[in-house]
C-alpha cells in the first residue's frame, strides 16, 4: 500500500444522485488509495455537466476528476486549450443491449397504465427533462424530434424536473406523462424499492450513446491519466462497482464522442 501525500485528489460527479452516490464514492476511494492520495468527491447535482469554458471546477482547480455527461466533454475541450483531458476507459453497463461496449441508451418512461404505445403517441403530451446539459434527458429527444421534422412544440408540455429521478417519480405519481430517461438510472431506480418494478414501462429507446466519460482536468493529464486506467482495470475495482450495475471498463476514445457534436450543437440553437 502506497502511503497517502497529502493533497487530496479532488473528484466531482454530475451523474449522481441520478447514478448512485455511491458508486463514485467507491470508485474515488479506489483509485485514490492506488495512487497513495486521500480523495475527495463533491456531488453536483443540478446539472449533468459543465455547459462552458468559463465556469466550471476544471479550470477554478476545484476538480482533479471528473464523471459528467458526453456533451460537457464536447464543451469542455471545445476552442484551442482544452481544459479537460479523456480517460481512454468508459464504463460498461450491465444491460443486454450494451453487448460488451461502453455505450448506454435513453429510454422514454411511461407509467405502466399508460395509452402511450409509441413515440409518435408523445404528441401534446406532459413531457419531462432532467436537464439541458443531459444527452439521455434532453438532447436526445431534440434529434429524435427532428429527425421527424418536429420541435418540442409537438410536446403539449416541455418541463425541466431537475433530475432523472424527479421525472420517474413524478411519471409513477401521474405528474408527467413520459420523460426520456438514462437507461442505467431506471435500472438503479428500480433496484432501490421493491414497489418500483411494473410502474413504469418503456416505450421507446434512443441511443445507443458512447458512456459517460470520465475526465481529467487538462494540465493533471501527463500526470493521471495512466496510473487512473491502471487502477480501473484493477480486480479490486471491477468488483465494487459490479454491485451498481457496471461489468467492467472498456476502451473509448475522443473520437466516439464527436459523433454527438451535431446534436449538442442542437442547444446552442435553441
Amino acid at each position: 500500500m502506497l502511503a497517502l501525500v497529502a493533497d487530496p485528489l479532488l473528484f466531482t460527479t454530475w451523474l449522481a444522485p441520478g447514478l448512485p452516490e455511491p458508486l463514485f464514492q467507491v470508485i474515488a476511494a479506489h483509485v485514490s488509495a492506488g495512487l497513495g492520495r486521500s480523495c475527495e468527491l463533491s456531488v453536483e447535482p443540478k446539472i449533468s455537466g459543465p455547459m462552458r469554458q468559463e465556469d466550471n471546477r476544471f479550470i477554478t482547480g476545484l476538480t482533479d476528476v471528473g464523471f459528467l455527461c458526453p456533451p460537457s466533454f464536447l464543451w469542455l475541450t471545445d476552442g484551442p486549450a482544452p481544459s479537460v483531458t479523456l480517460v481512454p476507459l468508459a464504463p460498461v453497463y450491465d444491460d443486454p443491449r450494451s453487448e460488451g461496449r461502453p455505450v448506454y441508451f435513453s429510454d422514454v418512461v411511461v407509467r405502466t397504465e399508460s395509452d402511450i404505445a409509441t413515440f409518435a403517441d408523445l404528441g401534446g403530451r406532459r413531457i419531462g427533462f432532467n436537464d439541458h446539459s443531459s444527452l439521455s434527458g434532453y438532447i436526445g429527444l431534440l434529434v429524435e424530434l427532428e429527425a421527424a421534422g418536429l420541435d418540442t412544440t409537438f410536446f403539449g408540455e416541455f418541463v425541466c424536473v431537475g433530475s432523472h429521478r424527479n421525472a420517474l417519480s413524478m411519471i409513477a405519481a401521474g405528474e408527467l406523462d413520459a420523460a426520456a430517461i438514462d437507461s442505467n438510472v431506471h435500472l438503479a431506480w428500480e433496484r432501490e424499492s421493491p414497489a418500483r418494478p411494473g410502474t413504469t414501462r418503456s416505450v421507446a429507446s434512443l441511443g445507443p450513446h458512447p458512456a459517460q466519460p470520465i475526465v481529467v482536468r487538462a494540465d493533471a493529464a501527463e500526470e493521471l491519466v495512466g496510473p487512473i486506467v491502471e487502477q480501473l482495470r484493477r480486480p479490486r475495482v471491477l468488483a465494487s462497482v459490479r454491485p451498481y450495475g457496471i461489468v467492467g471498463f472498456a476502451p473509448i476514445s475522443s473520437a466516439d464522442y464527436e459523433s454527438l457534436r451535431p446534436a449538442c450543437d442542437l442547444v446552442a440553437r435553441r
